[in-house]
């Protein structure tokens, strides 16, 4: 019987040492200055050496010579001589993604010797807008999310979402005691810059009828943001909504507070500011006006850093369906500071969503001797 470990040590031998020519070749080619493509070496990333431009790009020869390179073709072509019809047991899946983690871990070295590590370089591949963000205020995307079934397919959606958004800093909250590992591993999968925060719900509100979810949240990321920023805008945005990316870029310069539409929201389809001709908020349209002087839905906002450090004793209260409203109150804000987005809050670049609620799995079926062992249990992780 053939031992089925043989076959693997030899591919992660093999693929070591292609990996360490690999390297090489890069390491000199970064200190020649032979990456033409790359006009800031700050910016290199990982990305980078997974999504290499074919040969036949008109720009791209110095980084496909990269690998192309005879020696790095010599030593695969030994490599899969001496391994022969012994490598059958590994799928092309499996050998692809070993390489594409050498690749990465290749490419997250030679950033750190450029002294950026990947995960803090730009991981923006649609910066469709801006040819640099350095410059741009930052966006603080605050996210307060639970443990739910629909949790990671939320997170994963506004996770791919972002990755088009140039200076973005992710804030993700969880309601929980401990952070998910599952949730860091998705945070650090994507590259976003991020903070991982947990912010229980006080125990006093756990019991009540209508729950003020995300307060406690939304505060901590508030928190967060008066101890390590200076400028740049928050927005509260939920793991269960839609975003078009066009909405980021209409928020960015926020002087203040601005505003937009929200669609998807209440019996009426729509939560949104009323706006003149001149351009100015004179009123609010909602399907839950319920007294309130802002009936605006937590997606329909965003709020300066600056006014946030200035109103410093400013947090959202825990008060069911008043959260937005209490906020806004407290930063002490009149109709003229409010900042109509998106046309003249014309257009809808964002929607409650609402991803359909799932009750929680039935184990029993994956427990069943049947499948112990398998990849089954292993999906079990993901499953709540």
């Amino acid at each position: 019987m053939i031992s089925s470990r043989a076959p693997l040590s030899k591919w992660t031998a093999g693929l070591f040492f292609v990996s360490f020519l690999i390297y090489l070749v890069i390491v000199n080619r970064l200190e020649v200055g032979q990456f033409g493509r790359v006009a800031d070496l700050a910016s290199f990333s990982s990305r980078m050496l997974m999504n290499l431009p074919s040969s036949g790009s008109g720009d791209s020869s110095n980084l496909h010579d990269t690998i192309s390179n005879s020696g790095v073709i010599t030593a695969i072509d030994n490599m899969v001589n001496q391994i022969g019809v012994a490598g059958s047991e590994l799928t092309e899946t499996r050998v692809k993604d070993i390489s594409n983690e050498i690749a990465k871990q290749i490419a997250d070295y030679v950033v750190q010797r450029l002294g950026k590590t990947a995960t803090n370089s730009n991981p923006c591949f649609g910066c469709w807008k801006y040819g640099n963000a350095t410059d741009l205020p930052v966006i603080y995307l605050v996210t307060p999310t639970y443990r739910r079934p629909e949790q990671i397919p939320d997170l994963t959606r506004l996770a791919q979402t972002l990755l088009n958004v140039p200076a973005v800093h992710w804030i993700v909250v969880e309601d929980s005691s401990t952070l998910s590992p599952a949730i860091a591993s998705l945070l650090k999968r994507y590259g976003i810059p991020h903070t991982h925060l947990k912010a229980q719900m006080p125990d006093k509100y756990k019991k009540s009828k209508f729950k003020p979810r995300g307060v406690a949240n939304r505060n901590a990321a508030l928190d967060w943001v008066r101890s390590n920023c200076k400028s740049g805008v928050v927005y509260f945005a939920d793991d269960d909504n839609t975003y078009d990316i066009r909405l980021f870029e209409e928020m960015r310069f926020t002087k203040k507070v601005s505003m937009w539409p929200v669609g998807l929201v209440t019996k009426v389809g729509l939560s949104s500011p009323v706006v003149n001709d001149k351009g100015v908020v004179v009123d609010f349209f909602d399907g839950w006006m319920a007294n309130r002087k802002f009936p605006v839905d937590m997606a329909g906002f965003a709020v300066s850093v600056q006014l946030i450090l200035e109103k410093s004793d400013v947090y959202m209260p825990y008060v069911p369906g008043h959260e937005e409203d209490g906020f806004l109150k407290k930063l002490d804000i009149s109709p003229a500071d409010i900042e109509p987005k998106a046309n003249r809050c014309t257009q809808i670049f964002v929607w409650h969503t609402q991803t359909k609620s799932n009750t929680p799995a039935n184990r029993t079926t994956a427990a069943g001797k049947r499948y112990k062992g398998t990849n089954i249990d292993t999906l079990q992780e993901w499953i709540v």
